[in-house]
């Protein structure tokens, strides 16, 4: 079995993401965290396509934390480090790190928890055991993710 690893993906601070002196403005991290996210699921054999098909359970999103670190100006390229560092019975959280390509400076860490509910009645429910098995390659803890640099990512072909 390989050690766990992050999922990694790439993208550019937008026009529509600054304010009126090209920095991100707070609320854009959102779309930077959705992206991961869908990425992340995909990669880990869970497309949202597929999701929505004919679901038997939703995940909502319980609690949404970010702290910032440095600011993103437009055109930034940003590498958005996405990992599990906790794996519970009916929840997850759902960690990204936002580090900006050139400066390998990080400028965001948020943490999204997200909980098993049943369709109708939105009652918890235990994480399927397939899930638990898709994401257990991306579980490690907080310190773990954040020992993954975007040099060493960049390098190593792991995105």
């Amino acid at each position: 079995m390989t050690a766990p690893q992050p999922f990694v993906c790439r993208d550019r601070v937008r026009w529509a993401d600054v304010d009126l002196v090209c920095i991100m403005r707070y609320s854009a991290f959102t779309r930077l965290l959705e992206l991961a996210e869908q990425e992340l699921m995909r990669s880990a054999g869970l497309p949202y396509s597929a999701i929505f098909q004919n679901p038997t359970i939703w995940m909502p999103r319980r609690h949404l934390s970010i702290e910032y670190f440095a600011p993103a100006r437009i055109d930034d390229e940003l590498i958005l480090v996405t990992y599990v560092s906790r794996l519970g019975t009916t929840s997850m959280t759902l960690n990204t790190d936002v580090w900006d390509h050139s400066h390998e400076t990080l400028v965001a860490a948020a943490a999204i928890v997200i909980v098993c509910v049943t369709v109708e009645g939105f009652e918890k429910q235990p994480l399927p055991e397939r899930s638990r098995e898709l994401f257990a390659p991306f579980a490690m803890s907080v310190e773990h993710g954040r020992a993954w640099r975007p040099a060493s990512l960049l390098n190593s072909g792991h995105d």
